[in-house]
This record gives structure tokens, sequence and C-alpha cells, in this order.
């Protein structure tokens, strides 16, 4: 007979906190069905990035080589043909070569290859880094103690502070066009601070997608993530560890 209270028949609690993640029966439902969510969403994203990003860069390095092999078919090819060709090619390489970052871009949104081979600081300041380019200055204020420098951290937590972070500083440079971001890792939590236009939080659907995977990936792993912003800023993210 299953005793009052245990809905598994396990011995455990309905109500009972889960040893693995901290959580309580009802925040694991409640998990759960944000994990499905997040997955759809990130589908919903990256079939948006191919179509709208990725598609259209390679579609047009295609046509502008068929247009090149088209044009020194139908014509007598000359010394004068050589440079329009060679710019041709040269476009072409340009589009395939932004494509080939943006795949690159997908994948580590996808899995961060990153957190197999370097530490988890090291790779995030490398994808940060790639993430700012030359148009926005990204800082760091380490705490040794904070467990971004553990190298035996929870590879999921691990694993959720690096997408947190990567969401956040997408958020803030490619919708608030912020030029300098500072990255403060304490013993307790991870807090990113832009200087972009900032926002109206009640203006901003809950349910758009950068604030519901940053909020549903801390939720599962048994941390929160929360987001504060003004119209001009600045706006603070800040995930617990």
């Amino acid at each position: 007979m299953i005793p009052p209270g245990d809905v598994t028949g396990n011995g455990v609690p309905e109500d009972s906190a889960s040893p693995s993640s901290g959580l309580t029966a009802a925040q694991i439902t409640a998990a759960q069905i944000t994990a499905a969510q997040i997955i759809d969403l990130e589908r919903a994203q990256i079939g948006h990035d191919l179509h709208d990003l990725l598609i259209p860069l390679i579609f047009a390095a295609s046509a502008n080589l068929q247009a090149a092999l088209r044009s020194s078919g139908e014509n007598p090819f000359s010394a004068e043909d050589v440079p329009g060709l060679l710019e041709r090619i040269a476009k072409s390489d340009d589009w395939l070569q932004q494509a080939l970052a943006l795949s690159r871009n997908l994948l580590t949104q996808i899995y961060p290859p990153e957190l197999s081979n370097l530490s988890w600081l090291a790779a995030a300041k490398d994808t940060a880094a790639r993430i700012g380019g030359d148009d926005c200055e990204i800082t760091w204020t380490i705490d040794p103690a904070s467990p971004v420098c553990d190298p035996n951290w929870d590879r999921d937590l691990a694993t959720t502070a690096y997408r947190v972070m990567i969401e956040a500083l997408r958020n803030a440079i490619r919708h608030g066009n912020a030029k300098s971001i500072l990255i403060t890792c304490t013993p307790d939590q991870m807090e990113i601070v832009d200087d972009g236009a900032g926002f109206a939080p009640e203006s901003i659907d809950p349910s758009r997608f950068g604030i519901r995977s940053m909020k549903g990936r801390a939720m599962l792993v048994g941390k929160t993530v929360a987001i504060r912003s003004a119209p001009g800023g600045p706006t603070t993210v800040t995930m617990t560890l």
C-alpha cells in the first residue's frame, strides 16, 4: 500500500525536495513542462536563424557563383573579364565565411563544446569576446571563491550559467545596442550589467524567448534568474549560483 502523500510509490512524499535538484515535486513537474517549452522555443529560434540568416547567405553565394559561370560560358573569356570574375568570387567567399561563422554560433548555442575542452571561465571569456566583437567591450570581475573558478563545477550548473550568459549578452547587444558590459561573478551569483538602451520590464512579454529560456533553464537546476531594467538602461541580469 502506498503511504499517504506518496504519489510515486517509492516512499518520496509529493512535496518533498528532490535531493539532486533542490526542487519540490510540484516544482519538478513545472520544470518538466518548462523543459519541453524551452526545447520548442529553441527549435523555433534555430529555425528562424536558419531561414532568415544562414540560408540567405548560402543562397546569395550560390547565385553569385552561378551568374559568374553563366557569364563566362556565354561569352568568350578574356583578360578583361578576370577582375569582375575575381570580385564575384571574393564576394561569394565573404558570404560563405559569414555563413560558416553563423553556423558555428548556432552550434555553440545548441551545445557548448568549449566546456569540454576549457575551464568554464576560459570558455566563457572566449565566447563573450566573440559575441562582443569590436563593437562592445566586455569586462570581468571575478571572485576566486566563485564556483565559476571551480574546475569540478557541476556540469549542469556550468552549462546553464554559460547559456544564460550567452543569451544575456546577445540581448544586450542585439536589442539594447550595448557598447559596454560588465560580468561579475561572486560565490553566490553571476551578474551581467550592460549600458544599452534598457526597457520597461512591464512592457516586455514575459513569454519572449530570451527571458523564458534564461529563467526556465535556471529553474531546471534549482537556480533563479532576475532581470532589472528601465528605459535608458542599465539592464542587469542576475543568476544565482
